[in-house]
């Protein structure tokens, strides 16, 4: 028997909600799929699907009028003072490539 194993793509992903509209959906969304917030409206997410994909699913949990970026984490990158758990995670979910 062999061991089937699943490739996740770590992804940022940045929104910004237009008026005072109902943040709870998209954030209830981005933890259930294990994402952490690393600042105010930027998370970090591990996932199988492409950034496309998860650009899709999230657009259904904001308005059409609402800003929402994906991107793929590279290797190549540099932050400081990003909220607790973002090492963690980047630990647990590394770049790929």
């Amino acid at each position: 028997m062999f061991k089937l194993e699943v490739i996740l793509t770590t992804y940022t992903v940045s929104y910004d909600l237009n008026k005072e509209k109902d943040y709870a959906r998209l954030l209830n969304e981005l933890r259930r799929l294990n994402g952490v917030r690393v600042q105010a409206s930027y998370w970090l997410v591990a996932v199988s699907n492409t950034a496309e994909e998860l650009h899709n699913h999230l657009k259904t949990f904001v308005d059409k009028d609402d800003a929402l970026w994906v991107s793929e984490v590279v290797r190549n990158n540099y932050y400081s003072n990003a909220i607790k758990g973002t090492n963690d995670f980047l630990s647990r979910n590394p770049p790929s490539r």
